[in-house]
């Protein structure tokens, strides 16, 4: 009996053969790529993972920083915080019961109405002494001056001749203190041969220099002539143009025409450079008569201003008389 092999042709059983041998290694060699694909796959997987983690890493690292400087800027700020509470506190007197320690709560707002309350007390109690003040000088002026409108004559001394002009004063019921204070003055002829300086665009300053350019503050303090007690002013008498105002604060003894409207300038809130800026220049009379020569002086102070080389830089105030 033929063996069933042996009708295949000898070429195709050892081709088969070879075949069969040959699958092992293919099955292999597949494997070995699909082994390698799968490491590259995976190591390019692991270098976008590590440069994400780098990423990572970094803005962690910046975090950190950042919350760092955010503690030291919280610590400096509760620092800060508490040492404004501690001065807060030592507005008030006393033994500052007030006073917290570090860390615990601070009732700023009952504090702060306390401090209110105090201040404006203490600026009730100051108003209350402006006005026994005014009151004082308002009747010492009618026991000395009488009750009429009082009115001044300013006699100045031009190239050997006489220039005057007549100012009056203020309503004493409006500013009582720096009417009786001018009037005082006047009385006691303080401000004769004294001058009137060329230095300024809006205003004649009397200084408390004489002629040959002396200070006369020794003269004033012997006739017991110091500063106003108080800054006095009434709305109802602002720095209108060819009024009379006190310089400095409280104010006095010297004193300035306005050559121009300065209600702006000398009135409250216009000087910025004093502590108490919401105060003003007391206003205390004004040019009723001459006003040609107080424009003709103001025009020699801006002539001064232009050359101060040239021409005369102040005028000389011969005297300030009381008329009737």
């Amino acid at each position: 009996m033929r063996d069933k092999h042996s009708t295949i042709p000898r070429f195709i059983r050892n081709n088969s053969r070879r075949a069969v041998s040959v699958l092992p290694s293919l099955t292999k060699i597949s494997f070995f790529v699909a082994a390698c694909y799968g490491i590259r796959t995976l190591l390019t997987e692991v270098r976008i993972r590590e440069k994400e983690l780098q990423s990572v890493r970094r803005e962690f690292t910046f975090v950190e920083d950042a919350l760092l400087q955010n503690e030291a800027k919280v610590d400096g700020a509760h620092t800060a915080l508490f040492d404004l509470q501690t001065q807060f506190t030592k507005l008030l007197p006393g033994d500052h019961k007030h006073t917290v320690a570090k860390g615990e709560e601070f009732n700023g707002g009952a504090l702060y109405e306390k401090i209110v309350n105090r201040q404006t007390a203490m600026k009730d109690r100051v108003n209350e002494l402006q006005d026994t003040i005014a009151d004082l000088n308002y009747m010492e002026a009618i026991e000395h001056f009488g009750s009429e409108a009082y009115k001044v004559q300013f006699n100045l001394k031009i190239e050997s001749k006489i220039f005057s002009f007549v100012v009056e004063m203020a309503p004493l019921e409006l500013m009582p203190h720096s009417v009786n204070y001018f009037m005082e003055m006047v009385k006691a002829n303080v401000w004769d041969n004294s001058i009137f300086t060329h230095s300024s665009n809006h205003i004649l300053l009397a200084e408390l220099k004489d002629s040959e350019g002396n200070d006369k503050r020794d003269l004033f303090r012997a006739q017991g002539i110091n500063q106003l007690s108080f800054p006095e002013y009434s709305d109802d008498y602002p720095h209108d143009k060819y009024t009379l105002g006190f310089g400095g604060r409280p104010g006095g003894p010297g004193f300035y025409i306005n050559t121009q409207d300065n209600t702006a300038i000398h009135g409250p809130g216009g000087q910025s450079t004093y502590e108490l800026h919401e105060e003003a220049d007391p206003c205390f009379g004004k040019v009723i008569e001459g006003h040609g020569v107080v424009d003709w002086l103001q025009e020699r102070s801006e002539q001064a201003l232009i050359d101060a080389n040239k021409g005369t830089t102040f005028t000389v105030i011969d005297s300030i008389r009381v008329i009737t």
